[in-house]
C-alpha cells in the first residue's frame, strides 16, 4: 500500500470494525511506522461480534498495539444503524479526550464515498460535503479517513496477500437497507470508467456547494429580512447551517424548508412550530432561530426565606444588601422568583400591564419568553419583572438580571 501521508509525531486513534477495511488500514498503519491504538464496540446484535473484538484483540497483542473495547448491554434492542453511529462515537469521543490523540482514523474507503453521494442524490440531502471528505470534524474530534482512493476490492486483496485477519459482515449483504442496495446493485456494476465520472461530478457538486456556502452571511442567518432575500438553494443550506448549531447530524427535509419559508414570509411577527422531533423553529418579529424544545419549555421555582443572593442558570439575583430598586420590601419576604406567565399583572408606573402586553411591547424573542422570570411576594401577587433589552449587559452594581 501506497505511504498514508499521515504525521508520524502524532497519536492516533483506528476505529476498528475487524472488517477488511479497518484491519487494511490497522496493517498500513503498523508496516510504516505510525503510532496508534484501536477502538472496537460490541454491540452484541450479531452473534460473530464476540468473536470478531476477540480476533481484534489477537491480532493487536501480536503487534504490540492497545485496543480498547465498549461492550454494549446485551438485552438492549434499540440499536438502529442511528444508535449504533451515537454509541461509537461517543465512546471515541471519550477516549480521545481521555488519551489525548490527535485524530481519528475511520477506514472509509472509494466505495463508501461514492455510495454515499448516491444516497445523499436520492434522498436530496442538503450535507455539508457531497460525498465523504477526507478530514472533518466530529464530536470535537478531528477525523481522517486515508484510504478514500482504495476501492473494496483493493483493501480485501490487500489483507488476504499479507496475511491480514479480517472478519465479513454478513449484515452487508441484506439489500433491503439502502446502502447495502446501493452497493450491491449499482456500485458492484460499476466500471472503472463509471466510477471516474462519478467521482468528477462529485468534484463539481462539491465546488458549487462551495460556491453556496461562501455566499451566506453568518452574521445575518438569523435575521428574516436576510433570510427572505436568499434564493431557494441558498435558504435550503441557510436552515440547514441553523439546526446543524443544534444537532450536527441533523437534516432538515425539502417538506420542513417550505414550512419554514411560510413562516418567514408570514405577516405574523411572531410564529412557533416543531420541525421535527425535538426542534422547534420560533420566529419572533426580524429574529429566527432553531432550537431544542427543552429550552423553549425550560421551567422552575426558586424561593428566598430572607435578603440574600441566588445564582442560577437563569438570572442572577443579589438582595443581601438593598431591593428597593427591584420593589422589593423586608415584609414581602419569603419571595419566590419564578416563570413569567402572560397572564400575569404588574404595576408599571401606577398602571396594571399585563405580563403578555409587555412582551409584545418589548418585542422579546419568544425563546426568552418561557424561561423570563418574575418576583412574587409571600402571597403570590408579583413584585417586578425586568426589562428586556436587546443588548443588555449587566454591570458589576447589576443586583438582579436575566442570563440570555
Amino acid at each position: 500500500m501506497k505511504e498514508l501521508n499521515l504525521d508520524k509525531s502524532k497519536k492516533y486513534l483506528l476505529a476498528c470494525s475487524f472488517g477488511p477495511d479497518s484491519m487494511a488500514l490497522f496493517h498500513a498503519l503498523k508496516s510504516q511506522g505510525y503510532y496508534f491504538e484501536c477502538a472496537i464496540v460490541n454491540y452484541y446484535i450479531r452473534e460473530e461480534s464476540t468473536s470478531e473484538v476477540n480476533g481484534l484483540l489477537e491480532y493487536a497483542n501480536k503487534n504490540n498495539i492497545k485496543v480498547h473495547v465498549h461492550e454494549c448491554e446485551r438485552n438492549n434492542k434499540n440499536k438502529s444503524e442511528a444508535k449504533c453511529r451515537e454509541i461509537r462515537y461517543d465512546f471515541f469521543s471519550r477516549l480521545y479526550k481521555e488519551n489525548k490523540y490527535d485524530a481519528l482514523l475511520v477506514a472509509h474507503h472509494e466505495d463508501d464515498l461514492l455510495e454515499t453521494y448516491l444516497m445523499q442524490k436520492r434522498r436530496q440531502n442538503c450535507p455539508n460535503y457531497f460525498g465523504i471528505s477526507q478530514k472533518t470534524v466530529i464530536k470535537g474530534m478531528m477525523v481522517i479517513r486515508p484510504l478514500l482512493s482504495f476501492n473494496k476490492k483493493e483493501l480485501e486483496e490487500y489483507c488476504i496477500k499479507n496475511h491480514v485477519p479480517f472478519a465479513i459482515d454478513k449484515t452487508n449483504f441484506d439489500t433491503s437497507i439502502l446502502r447495502n442496495k446501493i452497493r450491491h446493485e449499482v456500485i458492484a456494476k460499476m466500471s472503472n470508467e463509471d466510477r471516474k465520472n462519478l467521482l468528477k461530478e462529485i468534484d463539481i457538486k462539491n465546488d458549487e456547494l462551495s460556491n453556496i456556502l461562501s455566499s451566506i452571511d453568518l452574521k445575518k442567518i438569523n435575521s428574516v429580512s436576510y433570510l427572505t432575500l436568499l434564493d431557494e438553494i441558498s435558504l435550503k443550506y441557510a436552515l440547514n447551517i441553523l439546526v446543524r448549531k443544534v444537532k450536527e447530524s441533523y437534516y432538515l427535509s425539502k417538506e420542513n424548508v417550505g414550512e419554514i419559508k411560510k413562516a418567514l414570509l408570514s405577516c405574523k411577527p411572531n410564529i412557533t412550530f416543531d420541525v421535527k422531533r425535538g426542534i422547534l423553529f420560533v420566529k419572533a418579529y426580524d429574529n429566527v432561530e432553531l432550537i431544542r424544545s427543552v429550552e423553549y419549555d425550560t421551567s422552575y421555582f426558586y424561593s428566598l426565606v430572607e435578603p440574600g443572593k441566588l445564582d442560577t442558570p437563569f438570572f442572577y439575583l443579589d438582595f443581601s444588601e438593598n431591593s428597593s430598586n427591584r420593589n422589593v420590601k423586608i415584609e414581602d419576604y419569603p419571595i419566590v422568583i419564578r416563570n413569567a406567565l402572560g397572564s400575569d399583572e404588574v404595576y408599571i408606573k401606577g398602571y396594571k400591564v399585563s405580563v403578555r402586553r409587555l412582551f409584545i411591547d418589548w418585542k422579546m424573542p419568544f425563546k426568552l419568553r418561557k424561561r423570563w422570570p418574575i418576583i412574587v411576594d409571600k402571597n403570590g401577587t408579583p413584585l417586578y419583572i425586568p426589562r428586556y433589552q436587546k443588548d443588555f449587559t449587566p454591570t458589576s452594581d447589576s443586583n438582579f438580571y436575566v442570563k440570555y
